[in-house]
């Protein structure tokens, strides 16, 4: 789109990354923010324009503006509930290796899938500290940086969030750490 009108999203609407915003995301382009590129992180291509605001909480508002600047930017688009087939399912994206996840392995390396699922867990922890515990998960370079990041990022949350959140966080990150680790190996 090429004007500045706020786009028309449908909420049952799967959002997919298109070919640049795939690009601009794996070539941590500086034409965009990193905020928007770590948006560009939670588009899956199964999960809808509802859940996703769903998962970020009271920070849905800020989000949808984000996922609507990068459907303005050409970089995510949404997929019309009735062509894509979108049901609702009880798979939950942010799992380790839901379903929905089988024929994404390939496409998304194991570090950048597990970043997204992580930041998804993360922003689903009501704190004010989920922007600069995300940035920090962010900034990984291995799925063993990655592991220890989490871990500091778990032990912080225990101070804004509370230790039954942060303990609940850890434990979900080292299923999705363990998981995206397994399939590392499998494909090496």
């Amino acid at each position: 789109m090429a004007d500045n009108a706020s786009p028309i999203l449908h909420y049952d609407s799967p959002l997919i990354r298109t070919l640049d915003g795939t690009e601009k995301m794996r070539a941590r382009a500086s034409d965009i923010s990193p905020k928007l590129r770590s948006v560009l992180f939670l588009i899956d291509g199964q999960t809808t324009f509802r859940q996703l605001l769903d998962r970020a909480g009271s920070l849905s508002s800020l989000l949808e503006t984000q996922l609507r600047e990068l459907v303005r930017l050409g970089l995510v688009a949404a997929v019309e509930p009735a062509i894509s087939g979108y049901r609702a399912t009880a798979v939950d994206a942010t799992t380790p290796f839901a379903r929905s996840h089988a024929g994404k392995a390939q496409d998304l390396p194991p570090l950048v899938a597990a970043k997204m699922q992580l930041l998804l867990r993360l922003e689903s922890i009501p704190s004010a500290d989920i922007d600069l515990l995300g940035a920090e998960l962010l900034e990984a370079k291995t799925l063993r940086e990655l592991a220890a990041t989490a871990k500091s990022v778990a032990n912080k949350l225990s101070m804004s969030a509370g230790l039954e959140r942060s303990k609940a966080f850890w434990q979900d990150a080292k299923k999705i750490l363990t998981a995206w680790r397994d399939i590392s190996a499998a494909e090496s």
